[in-house]
């Protein structure tokens, strides 16, 4: 197997310089270079990428960990998927399905330096132990964080549960409900939403108001059919996810209910389900947060804390 000694030797120059060839480096004349090139392809040199990454000190990976495969997260991590590629750096998709253990396993990817950079795009937990996982290497949050302060990029989802609920009240809608994956001790984005939900509407009470442990299509579509046969059919169902809401509409017709006559569905995403079966979604922009945030993965900025405002798509 020709290595970069052998290389050197045929094109009568230092490994340094073989080394600086293969990895573009600015400082060697086009003579050399073009010498250096020969004597590869004549032997058919292969290189090794993996010495080429260590040379510099990079790996040219960045990870993202998400909860599980949803179509709620596919338009941010198509975003980060492009933008990275575009830098020249591939994805590693890690799921953690919100255990801890998992999540700590994959901080560590970057303290072994077999990433160069993490993208938390929702977490089991606050991160408590921020300046421990800090000082392994970079990291970034998609979603609001309260503590600590960490860097991120996320659409303020409060903002938009605060317009939709005001707006509904001031329609003079009375009886709303809403879905979730997560009950509220979990997740902070459902506690955001049930604050403003009281703000208008009144105590949160799940299994009335409330209801979780809904994502998909499939889990709408049989939650809706069973729930309202014995309850009551609320004005508005905000359900959490745009394919969710297209299970709820489907669940509700077989009931004999129609939508935009007996009820109106609100759902999150702007995906196909809400233009095609037009109903009002919330788009929390993952296509502007995504190369924000490999920019500040591959910037030297020490910090960020940005927050978008999501668009309400009113049908």
């Amino acid at each position: 197997m020709v290595t970069i000694r052998d290389i050197a030797k045929m094109a009568d120059v230092s490994k340094t310089t073989v080394s600086r060839v293969i990895n573009n480096h600015q400082y060697v004349s086009e003579e050399i270079r073009e010498k250096v090139q020969r004597v590869i392809e004549e032997t058919g040199y292969v290189v090794n990428g993996n010495a080429i990454k260590l040379s510099n000190g990079k790996n040219y990976t960045l990870g993202v960990t998400l909860p599980y495969n949803s179509s709620c997260y596919d338009r941010l991590v198509n975003s980060l998927l492009f933008h990275a590629r575009e830098k020249g750096y591939q994805v590693l998709l890690l799921p953690t399905y919100y255990d801890e253990q998992t999540e700590n396993d994959y901080y560590a990817l970057l303290e072994k330096r077999m990433i160069d950079g993490l993208i938390l795009v929702s977490r089991a937990k606050d991160l408590g132990n921020w300046k421990k996982i800090k000082s392994r290497g970079r990291i970034i949050s998609t979603e609001k964080v309260a503590e600590p302060k960490i860097p991120m990029i996320y659409p303020n989802r409060k903002s938009a549960y605060e317009q939709v609920f005001k707006e509904l009240s001031q329609e003079g809608v009375s009886k709303v409900s809403f879905t979730n994956k997560r009950p509220l001790s979990q997740s902070t984005s459902a506690r955001d939403k049930a604050e403003c939900y009281e703000r208008y509407f009144g105590e949160v009470s799940e299994g009335t108001n409330f209801f979780t442990g809904i994502e998909g299509y499939e889990e709408g579509y049989h939650w809706a059919k069973e729930t309202y046969k014995k309850l009551p059919l609320p004005e508005v169902i905000y359900a959490n996810a745009d394919d969710t809401a297209a299970g709820i509409i489907h669940g509700l017709q077989e009931l004999g209910f129609t939508h935009k006559k007996e009820f109106r569905l609100i759902g999150e995403g702007n995906l196909p389900y809400s233009q095609l079966l037009e109903f009002t979604t919330i788009d929390f922009l993952p296509d502007e947060i995504g190369p924000k945030v490999i920019d500040y993965l591959l910037s030297d900025q020490e910090t960020i804390d940005l927050a978008l405002e999501p668009r309400i798509i009113r049908r």
